[in-house]
């Protein structure tokens, strides 16, 4: 994977947690109507960044080059997957940080 790829990833990567984590603590002190939709974000949060981490994990240091050599089919699935995936965590994250500030 590219640095820049990386280096977007770690971006996203941390401006998610951190949303995350100022969510966590509004909704920890919030009402209970939020505490089913924050435990099925967290459990696509466990999901999205277990499987992340496999997936980088498994490709290893030649994983672009190789994705590359054949015609990089597989990486555009990956990162496509990954857009998907932040997409829909980020606004579901957005969603439940609104209904606690409204």
């Amino acid at each position: 994977m590219s640095a820049e790829t990386e280096g977007t990833l770690d971006k996203i990567y941390g401006e998610l947690k951190q949303l995350r984590d100022e969510i966590a603590l509004k909704v920890h002190l919030g009402g209970m109507e939020l505490r089913e939709q924050w435990s099925e974000l967290e459990g696509e949060w466990d999901s999205w960044t277990h499987q992340l981490k496999q997936d980088l994990e498994s490709k290893g240091d030649d994983l672009e080059k190789d994705l590359r050599k054949a015609g990089g089919d597989d990486l555009r699935k990956l990162e496509i997957k990954t857009k998907v995936s932040v997409s829909k965590l980020e606004r579901g994250l957005k969603e439940v940080s609104k209904k606690l500030e409204g």
